[in-house]
């Protein structure tokens, strides 16, 4: 899994860096999902828990970066929250002006990822009515990327990708 793990890395270095990410699912509780989203560009991971909290998570990871940029505003039902999200503007990581090669900028992320109990892709290509679309890749996917035309398609095959990830965790507790 480790050599997987690594090609995702150098696959996602190779790319548009500010659009991809690595979620990191460090765990379950309750059977949802809990971990990080690693971006190149973040000087911190963002942390999740939930199918729901981690769609919101890639949410704000694009805003942070800046990639791809929303076509409308979104809204909220209180000042604070929008103030909130509009802060998240420009947290991106500064850059050294220094141009990182594939296995640099892999190795950047290599801690987190070899830490993570599952790892899956997402690649956000479109942020349009107030909603995403793009492409993930997973164990449960294979080699695939499947593509996903809004945030409430992209919940759906999370959350089948999340009833793999624990019928794989029950029948590897099983065999012990």
């Amino acid at each position: 899994m480790l050599s997987e793990e690594r090609n995702l890395q150098i696959e996602m270095a190779g790319t548009d860096r500010a659009c991809m990410m690595l979620v990191c699912i460090n765990g379950h509780e309750n059977n949802m999902p809990y971990g990080i989203i690693v971006n190149y560009h973040l000087p911190c991971p963002v942390s999740f828990r939930g199918i729901h909290g981690l769609i919101l998570a890639l949410d704000e990871v694009c805003e942070m970066v800046g990639a791809p940029m929303a076509t409308t505003e979104p809204r909220f039902l209180q000042k604070e929250r929008e103030q909130q999200y509009r802060a998240l503007r420009g947290k991106r990581q500064k850059s050294s002006g220094k141009v990182l090669e594939k296995e640099e900028v892999a190795g950047n992320l290599y801690p987190y990822v070899t830490a993570a109990k599952e790892v899956i892709l997402i690649h956000v290509l479109f942020r349009q009515n107030s909603s995403m679309q793009g492409r993930l890749r997973c164990n449960y996917t294979g080699t695939h990327y499947i593509a996903f035309r809004s945030a409430l398609e992209l919940m759906r095959m999370l959350e089948e990708a999340n009833t793999y990830m624990c019928q794989k965790r029950i029948n590897k507790d099983l065999k012990m």
